[in-house]
């Protein structure tokens, strides 16, 4: 921040709880934010560099989440991201503690997910989906790494039940299969069917046949696609929203695919 701001104001929050009632900083963060606001960059990022909780000049994480929206809106790039990385490496123990069971992989990919989501938040300056780190930071990060954990576990839950087309037409992963056997039209972005997909190799194509609608197309969007079963952006194309349906239902249609796929290739046999 620069001198002229040290008279600025801060800006109020505007997200309301379970009651209505709308989110409220604790006094101290207030305090904080106040005295951070008349610092130059420099100063405020040594003083954000203090880690000892105890210090009369540390900057607890719900103020840092304030000064770098500020920041950003203001245009001051730098000193946001010096702040956000400053952020970051607080959360690095939670982070740890939350995913080290998921392996050294499973954690890195993770993290990266994680911060992810969490500067989605704090960077979204058109809404107020960072009020709450203003508020509850850890209760904020605590939840949102426990949603970081479960999504890769199921990740890689479904990785290891996925149906490979190559091994159920009995071939080999070395043969023919490795090359493109599906393409996607265009229509399989705007309004996905089972005809928005072309299945280039006859054995394939007759496999997926087996499946009966709707599950063929909630497979061929999920294993070809791409699409996930759920998200929490709405933005973000999902089965579930495509069909109007829970993502248990989804998933339960993915099982029936499967079963659809497996028993074919016990035919073949």
């Amino acid at each position: 921040m620069s001198p002229s701001h040290k008279q600025a104001a801060t800006e109020p929050l505007t997200r309301r709880n379970a009651d209505r009632e709308v989110y409220r900083r604790e006094p101290a963060v207030e305090q904080q934010i106040a005295a951070a606001l008349g610092l130059d960059p420099a100063a405020l990022l040594a003083r954000a560099q203090i880690a000892d909780e105890a210090a009369t000049e540390f900057l607890k994480e719900e103020c840092l989440v304030y000064l770098i929206r500020r920041a950003q809106r203001e245009g001051q790039i730098q000193i946001a991201n010096d702040l956000s990385a400053v952020l970051l490496r607080r959360c690095a123990a939670l982070i740890q503690r939350r995913l080290g069971s998921l392996g050294r992989e499973g954690l890195e990919d993770g993290f990266d997910d994680l911060a992810e989501q969490l500067f989605g938040r704090i960077l979204d300056l058109r809404s107020d989906r960072g009020d709450f780190l203003q508020v509850r930071f850890w209760i904020a990060l605590e939840r949102l790494a426990i949603r970081a954990y479960d999504q890769r576990v199921r990740e890689t839950n479904r990785a290891r039940r996925t149906v490979s087309l190559a091994e159920l037409a009995g071939y080999d992963c070395d043969d023919e299969l490795n090359h493109t056997i599906l393409t996607r039209e265009s229509a399989a972005v705007a309004t996905p069917s089972d005809d928005a997909f072309v299945i280039q190799n006859d054995l394939i194509r007759d496999a997926v046949s087996r499946i009966e609608p709707p599950y063929r197309t909630a497979f061929l969007l999920r294993y070809f696609a791409g699409w996930p079963i759920e998200h929490q952006d709405p933005s973000v194309r999902t089965i579930s929203r495509h069909f109007g349906r829970d993502p248990r239902t989804i998933r339960n249609w993915l099982r029936r695919a499967e079963e659809a796929l497996q028993q074919w290739r016990g035919e073949q046999q």
